[in-house]
């Protein structure tokens, strides 16, 4: 294959050898600190010796910052920056060891739902008759804890008999022939392709099974990607395996609504607009005058029509005229869609800021967008300095300021590709 695979799975059973292996080192020289400080300094609890209480501070520390292998936390640079931090902190017993033990775990509870977002399809491909969006939903859920998720991940995806031992014996037998590539193919085509029940391959693996084990150069992360390529393209063509009887009924209906409102956002005559999505077919009253709309010409917000079109909740905002649109359109902005910040927006903190061009700078918390709504931030910069206080209280997670324009999303940019993607063939025009 000619790209690098998104799924670099053996990543994975090999941080699980490594972290047991240095979890095991770490714990016994804290064990080997406690020893010495007992016999050496007489101290029973070390916690009253500062020089050994310090010595084992460092060596947990350590356990993160220093460590050269790959493990859940090796990329997250902030939170690192931040442990190390505490651990000093801890060092000087101005916090406890309890509260960093929960910090990490807040983390590692974080890295497990980016591991899910990241990895859609271990969702996706799932016929249990999951509720999937349930699911998805639980990711940007706070309230809902790690083991809840792993809970329902394992009965969306199924658990397997033998879970969590299993893993566990996959993983040491991995790490044992991780040098031996032929040895390391038989040990993947036994755990992922043959029923050991039955010793014939699962249901759909055989001509994967066939090609991952007649290649030299194939790895199971090309299999992986190749599996995956085939559900999306299953997936994408599910409608065209509908009865042609619905399809042809579903246009019918579909133009007929489109005939009777013919929804534009500006200048639509002439526009091949066959392709208008079925959310705009009904439209509200005008927003400032209440008129029923000539659908032969509508002005609509944008943003708002953009996410209707994603499936929120929000709903499609229109004007009748220009006029309307002058003398309504500001204040629907100000009151549904202005800078998240508020009064600590930096328009009105920095001096350094020009009021300027909003709608082109515009940026959208990308979190909540996952969520189908529009957090506003003036621009890149406003994001960077107030999203963190938006995320805690929005979405449960600490940010780092190094991070932040990293969760952000043009407005302008998901507004015109969603109004593309939704609307093939509609011609769009901005009213100035």
């Amino acid at each position: 294959m000619g790209t690098p695979s998104a799924h670099a799975m053996p990543e994975h059973w090999t941080e699980l050898n490594v972290a047991r292996r240095q979890k095991k080192l770490c714990a016994d020289a804290v064990g080997a600190i406690k020893a010495s400080c007992k016999a050496e300094c007489g101290k029973e609890n070390f916690t009253e010796c500062q020089k050994c209480y310090g010595k084992l501070m460092d060596t947990v520390r350590a356990r993160y910052g220093e460590s050269e292998d790959r493990e859940w936390f090796a990329q997250r640079r902030a939170f690192l920056h931040e442990l190390d931090g505490l651990f000093q902190d801890a060092k000087e017993r101005k916090r406890s060891l309890k509260s960093i033990e929960a910090r990490i775990e807040s983390e590692k509870e974080a890295w497990y739902r980016w591991v899910l977002r990241r990895y859609p399809e271990f969702i996706a491909v799932s016929d249990r008759g999951f509720n999937q969006e349930e699911l998805r939903g639980m990711l940007d859920d706070p309230d809902r804890s790690r083991e809840e998720l792993v809970k329902t991940m394992l009965e969306g995806i199924g658990k397997p008999s033998d879970w969590p031992d299993g893993v566990d014996n996959f993983a040491e037998k991995a790490g044992a022939v991780k040098d031996d590539a032929a040895e390391l193919k038989k040990l993947y085509i036994a755990e992922f392709f043959i029923d050991q029940s039955t010793g014939e391959a699962f249901t759909n693996a055989q001509k994967y099974l066939d090609e991952y084990r007649n290649s030299e150069g194939m790895t199971i992360e090309d299999i992986i990607d190749k599996i995956v390529l085939d559900f999306q393209q299953s997936r994408n063509a599910q409608p065209q395996r509908e009865s042609h009887q619905r399809r042809l009924d579903e246009l019918r209906r579909a133009k007929t609504a489109f005939e009777q409102n013919k929804m534009q956002t500006k200048s639509l005559r002439g526009a091949q607009t066959e392709n208008v999505g079925s959310e705009l077919y009904d439209l509200p009253p005008c927003l400032v005058c209440s008129n029923r709309l000539d659908t032969n010409d509508v002005l609509s917000c944008t943003l708002c029509q953009a996410l209707v079109q994603i499936g929120g909740d929000a709903e499609l905002t229109v004007y009748c005229s220009e006029k309307c649109y002058s003398k309504g359109h500001d204040k629907h902005v100000e009151s549904r869609h202005d800078c998240e910040a508020g009064d600590n927006c930096v328009q009105l903190t920095d001096e350094d800021v020009e009021m300027g061009d909003a709608i082109s700078k515009a940026v959208l918390c990308t979190a909540c967008l996952d969520s189908k709504q529009a957090t506003v931030y003036c621009s890149e910069r406003c994001a960077v300095v107030n999203i963190a206080a938006h995320r805690q209280g929005k979405h449960g997670v600490k940010t780092v300021r190094e991070e932040a324009s990293s969760l952000t999303s043009p407005l302008q940019t998901f507004v015109d590709s969603t109004l593309e993607i939704k609307n093939p063939g509609l011609k769009m025009t901005q009213l100035d």
